[in-house]
């Protein structure tokens, strides 16, 4: 089968968990026989504007168009864009997949779904995050890091006017009925945004989601529960794989990923001060991006933790270092503030023989559930410190959970789950009559 994946940004330009996903899941494919490739969006001023490049990344062709946001003088264009959509035609023409695997489509366009549609190939859909839903993407309010557990337009609209207040103003012109209703011309983009994102989605032959609980909050919001499956992501675990801590005392505790606030880095610098315990390291390793505007977190960090304890932030790390950073590491803590769906971290600390914790929410909460976590109250630094505190004094828990790699789904696994969603949906997308694969898998158990 020829499989075209497409993503907002792709390696070597962007290292996030889903395009660590997409080369992982590429991998597994290739293995199965399966002829993939990417289109990706590529930003800066190396090219034109729309310009497509190509190049090959670890094997795979990839095909990315520049899109530096340059002509973005209405709301509309954010999300759905003519010129991406022609360059995206072509490249179809040429590629001639049988399947589009979308996987993420901000800074693209997301009536590429329609361009393949129109073309007859099948599409499938994951929900890595909450970005067809939420435009800032982790259903979170930036301002007090509480989730937004309902989708309030009128909430979202006051939101996202902090982002584009040029695209999505809070005042304007309104008619009568729109006086009267008090529904500002603002709100009605909204309105036409997700009724357009629901057509999009409705034109997908499947939809996948990682974790269980992120495909249960989009079947909350709308999507055929018989269409939208659990694929969980699949790991390289000979690369990350390394030998169980077993009772080894612990000595270095460490965090692994982007230090933003949603990230709740700062949960567990203070979970580390109630700790007070000098013998001890902190480490925290990843980069830390703008957060909606706010450059001022990792100062925060710094003048949170105590002068007297060990706290290091190292910053951004390359992927090819991951398997060093985890050998470095006795215990790795997730302590995670928004509906994360299904990150690789804990999974990959579990791979390398850590013992894992994270806070009880989201997705994150079923990687307690399957035995590769301790789990912790969400944003309650008092509770990760008893956890912790619990962790550094019992040897026999320690042991017992640096020995959860088993329980981590392989690129094998991952793969021959996605290979029968991929027949289904192009069946389905042909008119044929199409086995329709489980729709939640069940978890690995030890």
């Amino acid at each position: 089968m020829r499989i075209a994946h497409v993503i907002s940004g792709y390696l070597p330009h962007e290292t996030s968990g889903t395009q660590i996903h997409v080369r992982d899941l590429c991998e597994g494919l290739r293995d199965r026989g399966h002829r993939v490739e990417v289109f990706t969006r590529l930003a800066g001023d190396e090219h034109g504007e729309f310009e497509i490049s190509r190049d090959e990344w670890e094997g795979v062709r990839v095909t990315r168009i520049t899109n530096n946001f340059a002509d973005v003088d209405r709301f509309e264009l954010l999300y759905t864009h003519p010129a991406i959509d022609a360059r995206f035609d072509e490249f179809l023409a040429e590629a001639r997949p049988d399947l589009v695997h979308v996987h993420h489509l901000s800074c693209l366009s997301t009536s590429m779904i329609e361009v393949a549609r129109r073309r007859g190939v099948a599409v499938l859909m994951t929900f890595h995050d909450y970005w067809m839903v939420c435009l800032r993407g982790q259903r979170i309010r930036p301002e007090d890091l509480g989730v937004c557990e309902t989708l309030d337009r009128t909430r979202c609209l006051s939101c996202l006017n902090r982002l584009w207040p040029h695209l999505l103003p809070l005042g304007g012109p309104r008619s009568l009925l729109e006086r009267l209703l008090g529904r500002p011309p603002s709100l009605r983009k909204l309105a036409a945004w997700e009724a357009h994102i629901r057509r999009m989605v409705a034109s997908c032959q499947a939809l996948t989601a990682p974790a269980r609980f992120h495909r249960d909050r989009f079947i909350d919001w709308g999507v055929e529960a018989e269409r939208l499956f659990h694929a969980p992501n699949g790991f390289a675990c000979a690369e990350l794989g390394g030998e169980p801590r077993g009772r080894k005392p612990v000595r270095h505790i460490g965090f692994i990923g982007g230090v933003i606030p949603s990230k709740g880095v700062h949960v567990l610098c203070e979970a580390f001060n109630r700790l007070g315990r000098r013998d001890l390291v902190l480490h925290v390793h990843g980069e830390a991006p703008s957060f909606h505007g706010d450059t001022g977190y990792l100062d925060r960090l710094r003048r949170l933790v105590r002068p007297e304890l060990d706290v290091r932030f190292h910053g951004r790390y390359e992927h090819r270092d991951l398997p060093a950073l985890l050998a470095g590491l006795d215990v790795l803590v997730v302590p995670s503030l928004w509906w994360e769906n299904s990150p690789l971290t804990p999974r990959e600390g579990a791979l390398a023989g850590l013992s894992v914790v994270v806070s009880q929410l989201g997705g994150l909460g079923e990687v307690v559930q399957e035995g590769l976590a301790i789990g912790f109250r969400p944003g309650d630094p008092e509770d990760l410190a008893r956890v912790l505190t619990r962790v550094l004094s019992d040897g026999e828990l320690r042991a017992e959970m640096s020995r959860k790699a088993g329980l981590v789904c392989d690129l094998v696994r991952s793969a021959a789950r996605f290979e029968e969603i991929y027949d289904f949906a192009v069946r389905s997308a042909r008119g044929e009559a199409a086995a329709r694969p489980a729709l939640v898998m069940a978890p690995l158990r030890a």
